[in-house]
């Protein structure tokens, strides 16, 4: 079944809400035990997140005929989730080190570039259509 670009962006935008707030809850409570883990609270939240975010996009946001077996895809979600943690990362230390922002106000401007990007992966890649 062949779901159109608003279905996709829609249902992505539902399960991207979710992993989100895995992710966030993950590295709130990470830093509010130590304030100065940020970047590793990132990396637990990030894969807190892909863990769900996988099995959700699989089967609900990109429920048609997929082109690549499940195992091929975990390979390419793994992938695309250490591109995402390095962007992530990087961009995290940048605002927060560098510009001045705080971290919980960091976060959400950064995800906003990962969620974007992971979505045309998703999309063009992972989950290709048969």
């Amino acid at each position: 079944m062949n779901q159109s670009l608003f279905h996709q962006m829609a249902r992505y935008g539902v399960v991207g809400l979710i992993v989100l707030l895995c992710d966030f809850a993950t590295y709130a409570a990470l830093t509010g035990f130590s304030p100065t883990t940020y970047l590793e609270a990132n990396l637990v939240g990030k894969a807190a997140g892909a863990a769900v975010g996988f099995l959700l996009h699989r089967h609900f946001t990109f429920s048609w005929e997929q082109k690549h077996k499940p195992g091929k895809q975990l390979l390419s979600y793994i992938g695309l989730m250490l591109f995402n943690l390095a962007a992530s990362s990087a961009l995290l230390w940048f605002l927060v080190d560098q510009a001045g922002m705080g971290k919980l106000l960091a976060k959400p401007f950064v995800d906003i570039v990962v969620i974007a990007t992971s979505f045309l992966v998703s999309r063009l890649w992972i989950y290709k259509p048969a």
